[in-house]
């Protein structure tokens, strides 16, 4: 046994999972500088703003930090710059789950507000989804983020509603809290649009779409997914699950369709 980190105590598999976690940081998303177009929108998905970020990740010389800086620019022709970290090897707040991302609030505590980011990379492009809650529970505000190691993304244009022919193949990974992997199984594809009352699925531009309690409670059942079409052919789904302790697992889903 070891000591411990982030408030866990850790075994060796809890070490070796922790660095995987890390290792994947550093191979799909601090590699490069992500020239990004941010949207706020309103639960109502109403634009409250637009605006542009790199989002920068540098790798220091032995692999022991990331140093993350972004930088800003508003519509007006503000721009600010902030610093986050540097993150310490093999530390950080967020679960990296192959090419995917999620970090954000475990539970659901009274009068704060509630929230998290899902993400993912495919080739020079990133994607992730904020999503944020008021302190009664009430979903507030969506910010949309679409990334590209290249230049920046052209501003949203109307939503894109999921569309497939054929039959979907897919498969799925599940990482838990203290960074243990699952293994890889089949899975088949279902709608979340289809989750009933209890959910709202809400779509952007560029492929993304959110899958949402409007309104969460303490101690609820409940999970929160992030869709992103990546061509007609690929999309991947990342859901985050609560149960009535709070975060239990984010799970990759990755499917092919038929054309």
């Amino acid at each position: 046994m070891t000591g411990a980190a982030n408030g866990i105590f850790m075994n060796t598999d809890n070490i070796t999972a922790q660095l995987q976690n890390w290792d994947n940081f550093c191979r799909y998303h601090a590699n490069s500088d992500w020239n990004g177009t941010w949207t706020r929108y309103s639960a109502q998905r109403k634009i409250i703003e637009s605006f542009n970020c790199i989002r920068s990740f540098q790798i220091s010389t032995d692999g022991s930090e990331i140093y993350h800086q972004n930088h800003y620019t508003y519509a007006d022709g503000r721009k600010e710059t902030k610093t986050f970290g540097p993150y310490q090897k093999p530390v950080t707040r967020c679960l990296f789950l192959d090419n995917s991302f999620s970090w954000g609030s475990t539970k659901i505590e009274s009068d704060s507000n509630f929230g998290f980011e899902t993400g993912f990379r495919y080739e020079d492009r990133r994607t992730s989804v904020v999503i944020m809650y008021d302190k009664a529970g009430s979903l507030e505000m969506i910010l949309v983020i679409v990334e590209s190691s290249n230049t920046f993304p052209e501003k949203p244009n109307a939503p894109f509603v999921k569309e497939f022919s054929g039959n979907g193949r897919g498969t799925a990974k599940t990482i838990t809290p203290d960074w243990l992997v699952s293994s890889r199984i089949d899975v088949s594809w279902n709608r979340l649009e289809n989750l009933g009352d209890d959910y709202q699925t809400l779509y952007f531009s560029d492929g993304i779409s959110i899958t949402c309690p409007p309104k969460i409670a303490s101690r609820q059942d409940f999970l929160a997914a992030v869709d992103w079409q990546i061509n007609p052919n690929l999309l991947q789904c990342g859901i985050r699950n609560y149960d009535s302790s709070g975060f239990t697992d984010f799970t990759l889903q990755t499917f092919i369709f038929d054309t």
